[in-house]
């Protein structure tokens, strides 16, 4: 799931591996290893590298919230309710 994400959205940039290794200032074999799913686990700070990257909350990024899942953050849902 990390790799599938990642590669997704480095797709939709039109990135290479090696653009995106080089705007996250990670080892492109990493985003090479972790797309073929040979690594399935990181770093904290590879993690907010790649989400920040390619526009995407680590949490997406690992598989804790699917797009279309995102919770609502708690002062946003106090001023729904308001």
């Amino acid at each position: 799931m990390l790799g599938e994400r990642v590669k997704k959205y480095r797709e939709r940039h039109g990135w290479s591996q090696q653009e995106l290794a080089k705007r996250a200032q990670v080892p492109q074999p990493v985003i090479s290893r972790l797309e073929s799913g040979v690594q399935d686990s990181m770093t904290t700070d590879l993690a907010k590298r790649l989400a920040r990257t390619l526009g995407v909350s680590v949490d997406y990024l690992i598989g804790t919230w699917d797009e279309d899942e995102a919770p609502v953050p708690p002062a946003a849902a106090a001023r729904q309710r308001a």
